[in-house]
C-alpha cells in the first residue's frame, strides 16, 4: 500500500478510469498543475465498463473513490466518460462532502466556432463509446447543449480497446494506424470539419484520428484540468513540483511509483 505524502502544502488529486484512458487528462494536469501529487487507479480487472450496468459501474466507482479518499486526496477526477455518465450522481450522493470532477463530451465547442465560417466548414461530430452514447446522461447533455442537433453523434465499439491494448503491448505503429483507420472507415468522406473526442482514450491518438478523418479533433482534457485548479483554489507559488505519480492497476493491486515523463508510453509525442 502506498504511503500518502503528508506535506500539507501539496494538494493530492485522485483519478480513476476503467483503464489508461484517463492518462490523457492526467498528462494535461501535469502541465497545468505540476505541483500536486497524483494517485491514479486503472480498474482494468473490471474492464471494459461498456457492457456493465450502471449499477455495477457505480459500485466500482464508489469502492475506488473510497480507496482514494482513504489516501487523503483532496479531489477525485472521474477520468472516464462511461463512469461519469453511469456514476457521477451516485458518487456525489454517496460522498456529499467530497468534490468530484467528471468528464463529458465538450459539446459547447460548436458554439465557440466563428460565426463567419460557412455551415459546411462548421460540420461537427462527437465520437463516443457505444455505452456512453446510450447513456441517459449523454442524451440529456446533448439535448441541453445541442438542442438544434447541430452535432452528429457516432458510437465506436472498438477504438478504446484498440488504444488500451496497444499501450500495454505496442507492436508496429503502422498496425495501430491501420486498426484506427478501419474503426473509423465508415466516417471517411463525410466531409466533417471537427470531431469532439467523447472518450478519454481517444485524445491519446488524436493525431491519428485527425489524419484518418481530415478533421480537427477537440478534446475536453485541458478544460477538466482548469476546472480542477479552480475548484482547489490553489496558490501555485506556495507549492513544490513533483516528477512522479502513483499508479494502481486493479489486476495487480499494487501501488507503483511512475515517472511522469513516461506516462504516455508508446503515444509519447
Amino acid at each position: 500500500m502506498v504511503n500518502a505524502d503528508k506535506n500539507l502544502k501539496s494538494k493530492k488529486i485522485g483519478l480513476f478510469d476503467s483503464g489508461i484512458g484517463g492518462f490523457s487528462i492526467l498528462s494535461e494536469l501535469f502541465k497545468t498543475l505540476p505541483q500536486a501529487q497524483y494517485y491514479y487507479i486503472s480498474d482494468d480487472a473490471h474492464a471494459p465498463y461498456g457492457p456493465k450496468t450502471d449499477e455495477y459501474i457505480s459500485a466500482r466507482s464508489i469502492e475506488i473513490s473510497q480507496q482514494l479518499i482513504n489516501l487523503g486526496v483532496d479531489l477525485i477526477v472521474v477520468a472516464c466518460n462511461t463512469a461519469t455518465a453511469a456514476s457521477i450522481d451516485s458518487l456525489r450522493s454517496h460522498f456529499p462532502n467530497f468534490t468530484f470532477v467528471g468528464v463529458e463530451p465538450y459539446l459547447n465547442a460548436y458554439y465557440k466556432i466563428p460565426d463567419s465560417l460557412k455551415p459546411s466548414e462548421k460540420k461537427m461530430m462527437v465520437l463516443t463509446t457505444v455505452s456512453t452514447g446510450k447513456s441517459e446522461r449523454f442524451k440529456r447533455l446533448k439535448e441541453r447543449l445541442d438542442p438544434n442537433s447541430e452535432i452528429d453523434h457516432f458510437g465506436l465499439p472498438n477504438l478504446a480497446r484498440i488504444i488500451e491494448e496497444y499501450y500495454y503491448a505496442p507492436t508496429d505503429f503502422s498496425l495501430l494506424t491501420k486498426n484506427i483507420d478501419e474503426e473509423l472507415s465508415f466516417l471517411k468522406n463525410l466531409n466533417y470539419s471537427y470531431a469532439i473526442l467523447g472518450c478519454t482514450h481517444y485524445p491519446l491518438v488524436k493525431k491519428q484520428i485527425e489524419n484518418a478523418l481530415n478533421v480537427k479533433a477537440i478534446s475536453p482534457c485541458s478544460h477538466v484540468a482548469n476546472r480542477v485548479v479552480t475548484l482547489l483554489d490553489i496558490d501555485l507559488s506556495e507549492l513544490s513540483s513533483e516528477d512522479f505519480f502513483y499508479f494502481l492497476s486493479t489486476k495487480n493491486n499494487n501501488w507503483i511509483k511512475n515517472k511522469r515523463a513516461s506516462i504516455l508510453g508508446p503515444f509519447q509525442g
